[in-house]
């Protein structure tokens, strides 16, 4: 027994020599990394300083930025191990990169898949921070594109990210990156009104809006003839630098504002005539009341 705690003791000691030894190596470890920290992100601010006025595309300017960012907090984790005596671990490191990349792709498929997805992504620049995009069925603005995922807002309030493969993968509708959209609606009218002279009001109308464009043409078509209405579709272009203004509420006041014009002008806005059919017929009670004209 006095054995055994005679060799805690002296392992204890040889552990603890080994610390105290160590100790510069340590704290000159500790030292790069944080200097490297600090350079990385003092060279993250100077090119995002630098490059912000010029560089036209946001996304490829801030997946750069971070992946700058990324490479020299890895350059001083290698020096790190290589101040302590890991030289063989900090040499491996870098030379089976090639192999760990290998091994990290089969490991980690689909987050390779991601992060190859951003690039991509940067590259051929499908859309732009602040641009309102249409995939998987989420409607949105653009935040930011990440290593594994894009980041959108919904005009719901929703934050949406979705895996930079998918958005390769799938079909993505831009709604903003040209700056105009058509816009459309169906009304209907009485057979008995001047379809002529609801087409030509209706297109004074929606051409006296600030953010319609006058270059593209308003049109007022008749789409179809209706059980009790002959249908117009109205169709008209607008600015989307601001989709929800242009396609949510520029939109409902050009709709309120033609319903209020027809309604002026005394066109008919007919409602659908239901039938009902009585299978078993049996006597309706009918009641008149008459007005006293005391």
């Amino acid at each position: 027994m006095q054995d055994f705690t005679t060799k805690i003791s002296e392992r204890l000691e040889t552990y603890w020599d080994t610390l105290i030894y160590s100790i510069p190596k340590i704290t000159i470890a500790i030292i790069i990394v944080c200097v490297f920290v600090l350079v990385a992100i003092f060279v993250g601010k100077f090119l995002r300083r630098r490059l912000t006025h010029k560089a036209e595309n946001r996304l490829a300017l801030n997946f750069i930025v971070r992946l700058v960012k990324l490479v020299l907090m890895a350059m001083g984790f290698v020096l790190a191990l290589h101040t302590l005596g890991f030289t063989g671990l900090s040499g491996g490191f870098l030379a089976g990169a090639g192999v760990g990349t290998v091994v990290l792709g089969f490991a980690f498929k689909e987050i390779g898949e991601n992060f190859l997805a951003g690039f991509l992504l940067v590259f051929d620049s499908p859309f732009q921070i602040g641009d309102t995009i249409e995939l998987t069925g989420n409607l949105g603005k653009v935040v930011s594109l990440n290593f594994r995922t894009t980041h959108l807002k919904t005009f719901d309030g929703k934050d949406v990210f979705i895996p930079n493969s998918s958005v390769i993968t799938n079909d993505l509708y831009n709604l903003t990156r040209d700056g105009f959209l058509r816009q459309e609606f169906i009304i209907g009218i009485d057979y008995d009104d001047d379809i002529q002279l609801a087409r030509e009001r209706i297109i004074a109308l929606v051409n006296s809006k600030d953010d319609v464009l006058k270059d593209e043409q308003t049109q007022v078509l008749i789409n179809d003839f209706g059980t009790n209405t002959v249908n117009l579709k109205v169709l008209f272009w607008v600015k989307t630098f601001d989709y929800k203004v242009s396609s949510l509420e520029l939109k409902t006041q050009i709709m309120r504002d033609v319903k209020n014009l027809l309604m002026k002008l005394e066109f008919g806005l007919p409602a659908n005539i239901q039938e009902i059919k009585m299978y078993k017929p049996e006597p309706i009670p009918v009641i008149i009341k008459r007005e006293s004209n005391a």
